[in-house]
Formats: structure tokens, sequence, C-alpha cells
């Protein structure tokens, strides 16, 4: 036998493990009407107009290779967030950046910081190169990140900290204030990964300004992506805004060609529909609020979020209902992997998806499977 050819840290490494796609549901358990998917954080409205008219333009030109360094939306970004092209690195997806954030940043010897239960790839990144992971265990019934906890875990060891506001998938977040006062407990030379993926469907009014610790000139990069509030999912578009050097250690580290022609030609023309985000915001922020009452009165807690999701924490084993729900063609996420084994996470799909998936959850939570009240929370 050949000898593991892998680096020692990936020998015991678990990959992330995605929702499941509508028609594996539909194969395994021989389903013929419609599957409604509320596991993936996906816009139900779809794509934004304008940026499907783009990209069935660019399909005609998709015998050429993109535009490698994404001039374009470069610079239509940094336009857009009043800094310089240099700021703006362009990405497949979010999870590019996070994932060349460990690769150019981090040394087997580095540690990283972030919180228990939240978005995996910090985990995962982090683990891929040996370097040391510290998390701080949540508060107010382990549903929310302890700031003051995440401080207190840094020292001359931390290269990085990733924070996701709001936060998958508990849907919690942090306020301005106490992300100032965090900032102002973080060394100079750590670079802090402010995720907000999510950022488009909050509507509070306290939720931070992480542009303006870029613009004082911390070691922050910003995160954003197109697949949530703008539909482009399926294209994977994301971006961060950061200082100069950290933008060219991403930019040394990506693979050519990154983004591809047709996503750059739909996210030019997303960031320009504002009504099709305004229209996903007000969409979410009423099945959120559907979802919330339909689930009044049953043996679960619900934090309260600002993504374009819920958790839906039983306190007990609920991987049960993951399967029983997509027996009647509904598809949730096991939140297991995330260290809460008694839940599950739903987005919002079309009225009559949320309808039907309140409906078959409190049929199930009826019967003695579910009869288990969780303690006090939120």
């Amino acid at each position: 036998m050949p000898s593991n050819l892998l680096r020692e840290p990936l020998r015991s490494f678990r990959p992330y493990v995605a929702g499941k796609p509508i028609e594996e549901v539909r194969r395994e358990y021989a389903l013929n009407g419609r599957i409604a998917k509320l596991a993936s954080n996906e816009n139900p409205l779809g794509t934004s107009p304008m940026a499907l008219a783009a990209m069935r333009k660019a399909l005609e030109e998709v015998y050429l290779y993109p535009d490698d360094s994404s001039f374009y939306l470069r610079r239509k970004l940094a336009d857009k967030f009043g800094l310089e092209q240099d700021n703006v690195f362009v990405a497949s997806g979010s999870v590019e950046v996070l994932e060349l954030c460990a690769i150019a940043f981090l040394n087997p010897s580095d540690a990283v910081v972030t919180s228990e239960r939240t978005f995996a790839i910090y985990e995962l990144v982090a683990r891929k190169v040996g370097a040391q992971l510290r998390l701080a265990p949540m508060i107010d019934g382990g549903y929310r990140y302890d700031m003051q906890g995440i401080a207190a875990r840094i020292d001359d060891r931390v290269k990085i900290v990733f924070l996701a506001n709001p936060t998958n998938p508990t849907g919690t977040w942090f306020t301005r204030d106490e992300f100032d006062q965090f900032m102002a407990k973080v060394p100079q030379d750590v670079l802090v990964v402010y995720d907000a993926a999510y950022e488009e469907y909050t509507t509070v009014d306290d939720m931070p300004d992480p542009l303006v610790h870029l613009r004082q000139g911390r070691r922050l990069l910003y995160v954003r992506t197109l697949s949530k509030a703008y539909g482009l999912a399926g294209m994977r578009v994301g971006f961060a805004l950061g200082p100069v050097d950290v933008v060219q250690g991403l930019m040394t580290c990506r693979f050519p060609f990154n983004a591809n022609l047709v996503a750059q030609a739909g996210a030019m023309a997303a960031i320009d529909d504002v009504e099709f985000v305004r229209r996903s915001r007000e969409f979410n922020t009423a099945e959120l609020d559907f979802l919330r009452k339909g689930l009044a009165g049953l043996p679960v807690t619900v934090p309260p979020s600002q993504g374009n999701f819920l958790l839906i924490d039983t306190s007990k084993d609920a991987s049960w209902l993951f399967v029983e729900l997509q027996k009647r063609g509904i598809i949730v996420r096991p939140m297991g992997p995330y260290g809460l084994p008694g839940a599950i996470r739903v987005s919002p799909g079309l009225h009559e998806d949320n309808e039907r998936f309140v409906a078959s959850l409190r049929e199930l939570l009826a019967g003695p499977t579910g009869s288990l009240r969780p303690p006090p929370g939120f």
C-alpha cells in the first residue's frame, strides 16, 4: 500500500457539507411533487432581473477568457464604497476569500480565533493549513457571540480573527458599540475578517460599519457576497474590501480567472439593481415574521435573526426531523455539525413553501418524538 500522501492536518479533516440538492431528495424518497428547498439560505425570488439580462448577453462571449483581474467590477465596487481599486478583491464566492486568508497569511505556528457555532468554513480553513483554532463559547443561551470572550483569546500567536455578523447558523448579531469596543482591544497587527454575507437583510439600526475601522488604517477585511440578496449563488461571486497589502496577499494566492466572465457581467448589473435587493429584503422580513409566528407555542427555541434564516432548536436530537421533513418534500439544514444536534435551520421559501413547512413541523412536533420542551432561552 502506498503511504498516505495527504498532509498531516488533512488526514482527519472533514470537508464542508453543503445542503442537500433538490434532485437528490427527489431520487432518495421517490417524490414527484414540488420540493421546498429551505436549507441553503438562497433567494426565493430568484435572481436580479438586471443581472439575468447581463449574463444572457455575456453568454455570447464565453469562448473568451474572462478579465483575470475583474478590473471593471473592482472599479465599480471601489466607487460604490468610496475606496481605491487596490482596496478591492473579487472572488469566486466569499468562501474563496476566507480560504485565501488562510493560505496567504497563516503558518502552522499561528492561531485563529472565532466563536463556536459559527460559519463552519472558519474552522475548516484554519485546520487545512494546520493553524491552531481557538473557539470562544457563545452566550445568551448559547446562540450569540461573546465579543469579550473572543478578544480574551487573542495573544501574540493569533494572526486572524473571523467574525460573521449576523452569524450563520444562529442569525444573531453584535452591535456597533460591541464591535467598536472589541476593535479597541485587538492588536494592530491582527487581521479581523468581518464576514457580512447577510448584510442586505439586516433591519436593525445598530449594526457596525466596518469601513470606519478600515479607513482608520486598521487591518480589517470586509467580506461580502452576491449569493444571497442578489440571487447569484450559482454564479459564485464574492468580494472583499481591505488594506492594500492584504488585498495583494489574496491576489497572490488566488487561481487565475477566479471570477468567470458570466459571473462578472452578472455582478456588474446586480450591484445596480437596488430595487431587487429592496424587494428581497422586504420579502424576507415578512416571511421570517410568518415563520416565527407559526412556530409560536411549539416546544422550540428560536433566537432572533438578522439573516435570511431561522435556527429552530428542539433541545434534543433533531436528526429525525431532517429526515421526516424530506419525506414530505421539504429540505432543511440539520445543525449537528455546528454543535447544535437539537436544531435545524430553515430559510424562507415562497409563501406556500413556508406554509407547508410550518404545518409539517407542527404535526411532527405534536407526536411523542417531539414532545420535550426546551430550557428557557430567547
